[in-house]
C-alpha cells in the first residue's frame, strides 16, 4: 500500500514546476506583446528629408531650397 506522504511530496514538486513554467510563459507572452518589432512610435522625417520631398514635388524653387538648407545647417 502507498503512503500518502510519498504521493503528496512528489506531487508538490511537479506542481511547483508546472506553476513556474506557466509563470514564465505569461511573462514571456506579455514581454513579446509589448516589445514587438514595429510597435514603437512611427519614424519622423528629418527636416532635410521634408525639404527634399517638397523640392521634388515642385513646392520649393531651387533658391528657396538652398536658402532653407543653409538655415538648417
Amino acid at each position: 500500500m502507498m503512503d500518502f506522504q510519498d504521493v503528496a511530496g512528489s506531487g508538490g514538486w511537479w506542481m511547483l514546476a508546472a506553476m513556474g513554467i506557466v509563470a514564465i510563459a505569461v511573462v514571456a507572452s506579455v514581454w513579446l506583446l509589448t516589445h514587438r518589432p514595429g510597435s514603437g512610435p512611427p519614424a519622423r522625417s528629418t527636416s532635410e528629408e521634408i525639404l527634399r520631398e517638397r523640392f521634388a514635388r515642385g513646392e520649393l524653387s531651387s533658391d528657396e531650397f538652398d536658402e532653407a538648407t543653409r538655415r538648417l545647417a
